[in-house]
């Protein structure tokens, strides 16, 4: 075997090993480190048949809140939300709560959508 061929060989086999360890020696992300601190604001959105309620989300500029969506429509198009001025993109799986916290840095209006940019609601900031 040439010493090329072994490299490559020892390299494979050395990947399938790593892909191949037990679920809890594989690193995750703690649920803790995704969550915004208990005493920040929390803002329920339900996302239904209907669209998003409420449609429309009044925040302070500068007051970090979180975001909870809650899907239980089983719609294609409402799978995940987008806040494009603040470059945010998140899956919505059905019936679990998902946090997104923001912090709106200026006043104004801004739109919250699902992927396909098709449904739409209104997040409002004001002064603070």
């Amino acid at each position: 075997m040439s010493l090329q061929l072994l490299v490559a060989a020892l390299a494979l086999s050395l990947s399938s090993l790593a892909c191949s360890k037990p679920a809890e020696e594989v690193p995750a992300v703690a649920a803790a480190e995704l969550a915004a601190p208990a005493n920040v604001k929390r803002i329920d959105i339900a996302v239904n048949d209907s669209g998003f309620s409420p449609s429309t989300i009044e925040l302070k500029k500068g007051e970090p809140v979180v975001l909870r969506f809650t899907r239980t429509t089983k719609s294609e198009c409402l799978k995940a939300i987008a806040i494009p001025d603040l470059k945010i993109e998140k899956d919505l799986p059905l019936n679990t709560p998902v946090e997104v916290a923001v912090t709106p840095q200026k006043e104004g209006k801004m739109v919250l959508q699902c992927w396909m940019a098709m449904v739409k609601a209104t997040i409002n900031v004001v002064g603070s």
